[in-house]
C-alpha cells in the first residue's frame, strides 16, 4: 500500500497556492476559536509533536478546506477577478472553498470553486494539470521520472557525511534546537478542528521587526497530521492568515478522482521538465532577472523582485488589481531611492522607481532597509523557502 508523508505534503499542496496568494497581496484572516472544555489528549512536548508530525503517514486524504482573505487594502473590485472566479490568484480576497485529495505520494487533487469558476491542480504520476474555466485554459506538465530507489525516497532522515540515521525524536530535537534563537516554541491548550481533537503547537519570534505573532499548528491527536495553520499578526486577535480544514477522511480517494481530460475547447499548453541528472542538478537555463530571491533569514526574509516595469505591473489577468494597488500605495523615499510602500497588517510591500519589488513580514523599516542591500546579497528563492 502506498503510504502518504502527509504533513509535508499536505502544507505543499493545500497550503502553497494560499500563502502564495498571500505573499503577493497581503494578509488573510479566517478565525474559528475552540469553545468548551479541551480535548483530554496524552502530553506531549513540542519536541515529541514535532517527532510525531515527522512520522504522520497515512494511506490518503480526503476533505475541505476553506479559507477567508481581509486584507485590509482599500476597496478594489478587480481584486477578486471576474464574479465568481477560482483562480489561484484570487485567493489573495474573499472567501474561498478548497476541496483536497490526496493518494501516496505521486497523486494529489485540489480544487478551488468559486460562484462560476473552478481551478484544478492534479497531479496522477507524471502528469501534472492546471485547469482553468474560467478561460477554458489547461496546462499540462510531464513530470521527469524520479529514478531514486523507493528505500533511498523513504529512508529515515540521515546526517550527511555519516553511516547512522538520525531518528524523529532527534531531528525533532535538532530542529527545536535551531528554532530557540530566534523563535520560541509552546505547547498550547488542546483544542477541536474538523471534529477532530487537535494538539496545538505554537512558535513565536523573538525579531520585533518581523509583523508575525505566532503561527500555531494544529496537529490531529490520532494521525498527528496537521490540520490547520494559523498565522497571527502583532496587535491582532483573530489570526492574519488561517487556512485549515472543515471536514476530513483519512482513506485514499477512488483512483478515478486522479484522472483527467481537458473539456472540449479547452486550450491546452504541453510543458515537459527536464529530469535531475545522477548529480541531482538540473541544468541552469540563463536566469531572468526577474526570478524571485530572498534577503535575509527566518521570520525577518524578504521576498526580491526585480526589473518590475510599469507594463509588467499593469499586465497579465490581474494587472488592474496590482496597478490600482501601487496607485494606493503610500509614495515614500530613503537611502534605497523613491517608491510606493504598502502595508497591511502581516505583510508590506515596496516597489521602487527603479522596479525592485520588496515584500516580507516584516515593518516597513527593515523592509526599507533591506531595500538598501545590494542586490548581489539575495539568494534566489527555491522550493524550500524562507521558513523559520
Amino acid at each position: 500500500m502506498n503510504v502518504l508523508p502527509a504533513s509535508p505534503r499536505l502544507l505543499r499542496w493545500v497550503a502553497f497556492p494560499v500563502v502564495l496568494a498571500a505573499l503577493l497581496a497581503g494578509g488573510i484572516a479566517f478565525a474559528t476559536r475552540s469553545s468548551g472544555a479541551a480535548p483530554s489528549l496524552p502530553p506531549r512536548s513540542a519536541a515529541q509533536l514535532l517527532a510525531d508530525v515527522s512520522q504522520a503517514s497515512v494511506p490518503g486524504l480526503s476533505g475541505t478546506v476553506v479559507q477567508t482573505a481581509r486584507l485590509g487594502l482599500p476597496s478594489l473590485p478587480s481584486l477578486g477577478g471576474r464574479g465568481g472566479s477560482a483562480s489561484l490568484s484570487g485567493l489573495a480576497a474573499g472567501s474561498h472553498t478548497i476541496r483536497v485529495w490526496l493518494a501516496g505520494v505521486d497523486r494529489a487533487r485540489v480544487a478551488v470553486t468559486g460562484t462560476l469558476a473552478e481551478s484544478d491542480v492534479i497531479r496522477n504520476g507524471q502528469d501534472l494539470w492546471v485547469y482553468q474555466s474560467d478561460g477554458n485554459s489547461v496546462t499540462h506538465l510531464r513530470l521527469p521520472t524520479d529514478d531514486r530507489s523507493a528505500a533511498e525516497r523513504h529512508a529515515p532522515l540521515g546526517e550527511a557525511g555519516t553511516t547512522g540515521a538520525l531518528t524523529p525524536q532527534e531531528a525533532a530535537r535538532r530542529a527545536v534546537a535551531a528554532l530557540t534563537p530566534t523563535t520560541v516554541v509552546t505547547v498550547e491548550r488542546n483544542a477541536r478542528v474538523a471534529s477532530r481533537d487537535v494538539y496545538q503547537l505554537r512558535l513565536s519570534p523573538k525579531e520585533s521587526s518581523s509583523l508575525i505573532d505566532s503561527v500555531v499548528l494544529s496537529v490531529d491527536g490520532q494521525t498527528k497530521v496537521p490540520l490547520r495553520v494559523q498565522v497571527f499578526a502583532r496587535s491582532q486577535s483573530a489570526p492574519a492568515f488561517e487556512v485549515g480544514f472543515t471536514d476530513v477522511q483519512f482513506r485514499a480517494p477512488s483512483a478515478g478522482v486522479f484522472d483527467f481530460s481537458p473539456p472540449p475547447g479547452a486550450k491546452v499548453t504541453e510543458r515537459i521538465l527536464t529530469k535531475p541528472s545522477r548529480a541531482g542538478k538540473v541544468p541552469k537555463p540563463a536566469e531572468p532577472a526577474s526570478r524571485p530571491a530572498v534577503l535575509g533569514s527566518g521570520w525577518t526574509s524578504v521576498l526580491v523582485l526585480r526589473d518590475i516595469t510599469p507594463s509588467a505591473a499593469t499586465g497579465g489577468k490581474d494587472g488592474g488589481s496590482l496597478a490600482a494597488l501601487l496607485q494606493a500605495a503610500t509614495p515614500v523615499q530613503g537611502a534605497f531611492g523613491h517608491g510606493r510602500l504598502l502595508r497591511t497588517v502581516l505583510l508590506s510591500g515596496l516597489l521602487t522607481d527603479d522596479g525592485r519589488l520588496y515584500v516580507g513580514a516584516v515593518t516597513p523599516a527593515a523592509l526599507e532597509a533591506a531595500a538598501t542591500e545590494a542586490l548581489s546579497a539575495a539568494r534566489p528563492l527555491t522550493g524550500q523557502g524562507a521558513t523559520p
